[in-house]
């Protein structure tokens, strides 16, 4: 089953009259968007704007938190806000407060100068200087340290699915899914890079992770869905639909049976890399409570 909003996302752009889906440079891209629309009951009059992440990602989230609203269901979700990729957090928090200030160690010595002379001021001092000098050696430690280390940003997520744990303990990312309206190759590479991090920086069990998207063009879809195994699987707002649309412009070519996009698409299919919303729903209803 498609998802319920489908429909009212997608449309035909008011600025050059092409599918809000499709790219406008991309001859292909329009003609299958347009059949896309055409399945699915939309016509040249149904005007949309070119679909924010934020519109998208929040549609999503209210379909999946009707299904289980006791999971934690939000959009733009660190993944350090989860059990298995806590520690994520532990270096930026440490460097965010770490402290070199050495004011406490100047205010001693300075106490220090101002006890009467002796044996115990003495002793003081020499143990001050040795604390001191400990303190200069531990603070290049830790410089070098946060020198060294990549300034790498925390791993967010655009629609984050978990479940909760006893005892105040984090939540467990169960699904991790990547909202793009539409792909292009740079869009599809950043997917693959986001799913190759939640392998290889976890602690702990692998959410699973897909990608959800109204891309029509199934050399889109096969950069995510052909052997990349840093994705799941591929959710499209309407599977049925898409596979329908590719049917009819295949028609058009002249060697319908051989047309390469509908060979690509019925690989996919055949893969069961590809997948519809309702599979996305199923997932999260079966999630444990």
């Amino acid at each position: 089953m498609p998802a319920p909003f489908t429909r009212d996302l997608c449309g035909y752009r008011e600025s050059n009259g092409k599918p809000n889906m499709s790219d406008a440079h991309d001859t292909q891209s329009v003609r299958l968007g347009a059949r896309f629309l055409d399945v699915i009951g939309v016509d040249r009059s149904h005007l949309r704007p070119d679909q924010d992440g934020l519109t998208f990602e929040r549609h999503i989230i209210e379909r999946l938190q009707i299904a289980r609203p006791d999971l934690k269901i939000t959009n733009s979700g660190a993944a350090s806000d989860f059990s298995q990729y806590q520690h994520l957090k532990v270096f930026p928090d440490f460097r965010a407060s770490y402290d070199r200030s050495t004011d406490s160690m100047t205010e001693m010595t300075e106490l220090i100068v101002r006890l009467p002379d002796g044996a115990d001021r003495r002793r003081l001092a020499r143990t001050a200087a040795k604390l001191s000098d400990g303190i200069d050696a531990n603070l290049q430690l830790v410089d070098s340290l946060i020198g060294l280390m990549p300034e790498e940003s925390l791993l967010k997520v655009d629609v984050v699915v978990g479940v909760p744990q006893p005892d105040g303990e984090l939540p467990e990312l169960a699904i991790a899914l990547s909202a793009k309206w539409s792909l292009r190759t740079d869009r599809a590479q950043d997917c693959v890079s986001q799913g190759n991090k939640l392998v290889t920086q976890r602690r702990g069990r692998m959410p699973h992770f897909g990608v959800i998207t109204a891309e029509t063009r199934p050399s889109m879809l096969r950069i995510l869905a052909d052997g990349s195994g840093a994705v799941d699987w591929v959710y499209h707002l309407d599977l049925d639909s898409l596979a329908k649309a590719v049917d009819l412009e295949a028609q058009t070519a002249r060697n319908p049976d051989t047309w390469s996009p509908k060979k690509t698409f019925d690989r996919l299919i055949g893969q069961k890399r590809l997948r519809d919303f309702d599979d996305l729903v199923r997932a999260v209803e079966a999630l444990p409570g």
